[in-house]
């Protein structure tokens, strides 16, 4: 694929277009494993990067990421025109059959991108909240913008206080001044840290609730079993099986 922009969106955070001249074919909570340089081996594995948003129509693909290591760093410096290798649609991604519910989005830090994009398919059909949460308000500006271009109704949660309820976005949800109505659904994504916190707070509340987890993936297609998960069913991998899955069967603590 073909950089079209590489643009800077928040502290250590960017937003990438991708342009293919294939068809693309990537579904919300699916993800792209991307080689960073196509003429080295260095860095040797690729990385993976949830899709935050496509464009059928003009084969563009969007991702978001943070610079936090040696890959991210040479990302940033990557130019409109460069080319990047790229393995697409990747991974079991979230259920799209709800209809006339009401759903919570919940979304913490970088977890937030795969969210924006299944916001987009299921808004039409179902009565949504967003809930997102990061450590201070310009981690925020930019995602805030964008589900709320959806019109979608947006709440926020930092730990500074500097944007909406000050606290995690767990706290923000277990608020009853928030969410008032009756929850039907949840989809999330975020640190592990957080999905424990919901698994927990949805155990005795009988709300079905799907979280993509952040995992490592060394290979992206499930041969090299880096992205093993633990779950009720057995060992998975997050880069086959997932990176979404129910989470009332996925096993934080033996």
């Amino acid at each position: 694929m073909k950089i079209k922009s590489n643009k800077k969106i928040g502290p250590k955070i960017y937003k990438m277009q991708l342009k293919s001249n294939k068809k693309i074919k990537g579904k919300p909570g699916q993800f792209i494993h991307l080689k960073i340089n196509s003429e080295s081996y260095d860095p040797l594995l690729r990385r993976p990067f949830s899709i935050f948003n496509v464009d059928y129509d003009k084969n563009l693909l969007t991702i978001i990421y943070k610079v936090c290591g040696r890959g991210t760093e040479l990302m940033e410096k990557l130019k409109n025109g460069d080319k990047v290798e790229v393995l697409e649609s990747l991974g079991n991604g979230f259920s799209l059959n709800e209809k006339n519910k009401n759903i919570i989005l919940v979304g913490g830090g970088m977890g937030i991108a795969p969210l924006y994009f299944l916001a987009k398919e299921i808004r039409d059909k179902n009565n949504i909240k967003v809930l997102l949460g990061a450590n201070n308000q310009k981690e925020l500006n930019f995602f805030e913008s964008k589900f709320s271009e959806l019109e979608i109704e947006v709440y926020n949660a930092t730990m500074d206080g500097s944007l909406g309820f000050e606290g995690t976005v767990i706290e923000l949800l277990n608020n009853k001044n928030v969410i008032k109505d009756k929850i039907d659904y949840i989809y999330s994504c975020g640190p592990t840290e957080m999905l424990k916190e919901l698994q927990s707070l949805i155990k005795n509340q009988n709300i079905e609730t799907e979280a993509s987890l952040e995992e490592r993936m060394g290979c992206g297609v499930g041969v090299c079993l880096s992205c093993t998960v633990k779950t009720t069913n057995g060992n998975m991998r997050a880069c086959k099986e997932g990176p979404v899955f129910p989470l009332k069967d996925v096993i934080f603590n033996e």
